[in-house]
């Protein structure tokens, strides 16, 4: 070991990350006294060896710095690396070693789930009536909640306030998306809990717990009997069917065939059948020089909603990878590869087709797949079209100061298209697909085609966003979240405009743009004067979260704020554990029967932390 090495790692580094990093620390923890069998100083190697290439760039990469990290808990680290996002790099460790990286790193204990401590007193519930599902909106997937499903008016908005609060345990980033039926919520969580909740009052009606964690919506259907089934994926790939009445099972399918796979987006249900998105968790895992990146693609199962059978597979890039060379550090090279499909699928059920959108490609050669939108036969998932809007985006994690073995020449800017597509009836009685991209581009698709009506940009784009996660449309404006909050990201040609955006949908035309002040962030850490979640409407209402842990309502008409809600606070929960919230990312927020569900909490990529769901509704 070097006496530079030495010297990071049990002096300065250590010192900064204990003092600094550690809430609560006072700097004289002596490790070990969580009742771990490891030194200190054999815990700080594992961390140099294992998680510090990603996690000691200041913030060069998207990965958590340090200061991030000691704001996270240990279960959210622990599970990161046991059944999460890291658990390629958690691999080489086992259990206990896991768990004392993150004890280190938080200066906190490890602890399991607490007991769901608020059962409905009635549990008994018969459900009859679906209102509200979908990770972009509606069972239609516009983001637009008609009167009858919101409950609520464009009057009353301003009156809203919270009714109660939801913590997860442990949790650091919130991005559960209720689904509603009659007057209950289901919804999955950070660790693969499953939950159905009395909407009224938070009281919990079931508990199932799938195997890793839950990132996506939940759909619905009603095929087996007169019962409500719900599906549902989790990050691992195992795609679910639950009695929506008792949370039983009713069955479990794996969907993975290569090893990077995993579920980011939600599934989604039509006619006996759901469809599951996989992604490619390569782009992080091929930061290892020793990785031979990269030999996956994106892709799309179809699964009987019956039995759990797989009807059909597509798979974004056709040619499987072959080796391309040898990298710097001796690993072999292989391609094509990447092209995940991180976002939810979209149904158009008059033309019998399934609209998804790709990622980037993870090494070259380059794919026509890549940074695409298809168009796929429902029935037997041949691609109808594609249209690709960013050619030659080859990227993986960690390759911002180009020493990484894997890292594709030229490095491309991860522009991906993040949201499910949106098909929409414009007032003159055409359909068009819209849908943005991480570019900062928002593209209007003939759906026959592909072919652009009209394409606008409104941001800088880049890794972590332009428009990220969704859009919303009434059918006459779309409205769009523009991030371009990450401080190195985006190209250098345009500037940086994050805000809420509405637009013409018939020429793309920007109408009015929002954003919030500025000052609201000054002395926070992770906190970002950004619009990145999803954002959701009802007639004359735009609802939208931001980076700056704000929950807002907006005039649709001039874009003027009618409500706000300051999510970045502690809250006292229904079911008495700890809450607090943070960054505002990801889903949009979830209206139906007068009320409105935000997520509140997103540290994934060093936002502000945060583990809520806050319910709010009219005063009695």
């Amino acid at each position: 070991m070097s006496r530079l090495y030495s010297l990071l790692i049990n002096g300065i580094f250590w010192t900064f990350l204990l003092i600094s990093c550690g809430p609560g620390s006072d700097g004289q923890i002596q490790y070990g006294e969580f009742g771990s069998e490891f030194s200190k100083e054999q815990v700080e190697s594992l961390f140099w060896i294992h998680c510090a290439k990603c996690h000691m760039d200041n913030g060069a990469s998207r990965s958590p710095g340090l200061l991030h990290l000691g704001s996270m808990t240990p279960r959210s680290i622990f599970a990161s690396m046991e059944t999460g996002k890291m658990q390629v790099q958690g691999a080489p460790l086992n259990r206990q070693e896991k768990i004392a990286i993150a004890e280190l790193l938080t200066n906190r204990e490890y602890t399991e789930t607490k007991q769901v401590i608020n059962r409905c007193d009635d549990n008994d519930i018969v459900l009859s009536q679906l209102k509200y599902f979908g990770w972009g909106g509606n069972h239609e997937g516009t983001g637009f909640v008609p009167q009858d499903i919101a409950g609520l008016n464009a009057k009353a908005v301003s009156s809203l306030e919270l009714k109660w609060a939801f913590a997860f345990e442990g949790g650091t980033v919130t991005r559960t998306k209720p689904t509603v039926i009659d007057n209950n919520i289901f919804f999955g969580s950070q660790y693969g809990e499953v939950y159905c909740l009395d909407m009224f009052s938070g009281c919990v009606r079931w508990v199932f717990n799938a195997d890793a964690n839950v990132r996506g919506g939940l759909a619905v259907s009603r095929d087996i009997g007169d019962s409500f089934q719900i599906y549902f994926a989790d990050f691992g790939g195992n795609t679910y069917a639950l009695d929506a009445e008792t949370g039983g099972l009713v069955w479990k399918a794996s969907v993975k065939n290569e090893p990077g796979n995993a579920v980011t987006g939600s599934v989604i249900y039509w006619d006996s059948i759901v469809y599951v998105p996989l992604s490619s968790m390569e782009v992080v895992t091929a930061q290892q020089d020793s990785y031979e990146c990269c030999k996956g693609s994106g892709q799309v199962v179809a699964i009987d909603a019956l039995s759990g059978e797989e009807v059909w597979r597509h798979r974004v890039i056709g040619e499987t990878a072959s080796q391309r060379g040898i990298n710097s550090a001796g690993a072999k090279r292989f391609g094509p590869s990447g092209a995940p499909v991180w976002c939810s699928p979209t149904i158009d059920k008059v033309r019998g087709l399934l609209y998804i959108g790709t990622g980037e490609n993870n090494s070259n050669p380059p794919t026509l797949t890549s940074d695409a939108i298809q168009a796929l036969d429902l029935q037997t998932g041949e691609v109808r079209w594609t249209f690709q809007a960013t050619p030659k985006d080859a990227y993986i994690d960690g390759c911002s100061d180009g020493t990484g073995a894997n890292c594709p020449d030229p490095l491309g800017p991860d522009v991906d298209f993040g949201m499910a597509p949106l098909l929409v009836t414009r007032p003159d009685g055409s359909e068009v697909l819209v849908v943005g991209q991480k570019s900062g581009v928002v593209h209007c698709l003939d759906p026959e085609t592909g072919v652009p009506v009209w394409q606008k940009r409104i941001g800088r784009g880049g890794a972590l966003g332009g428009i990220h996660w969704g859009m919303a449309t009434d059918g006459k404006i779309v409205y769009a979240a523009n991030s371009d909050w990450l401080p190195n990201g985006g190209d250098t040609i345009h500037p940086a405009n994050p805000g809420l955006f509405a637009l013409d949908i018939m020429s793309g035309e920007v109408l009015w743009k929002s954003t919030s002040d500025p000052k609201i962030c000054r002395g926070k850490t992770g906190c970002y004067n950004a619009n990145s979640a999803a954002p959701t409407m009802i007639p004359g209402v735009v609802f939208a979260g931001s980076l700056d842990g704000h929950a807002r309502a907006y005039d649709a008409e001039n874009g003027n704020v009618i409500w706000d809600f300051d999510t970045n606070r502690r809250f006292k929960t229904v079911n008495g554990i700890e809450g607090k919230g943070g960054s505002i990312d990801g889903p949009g927020p979830v209206i139906a029967n007068g009320m409105v569900f935000f997520n509140s909490g997103y540290a994934l990529f060093g936002q502000m932390p945060g583990n809520v769901l806050l319910a709010f509704a009219l005063p009695d």
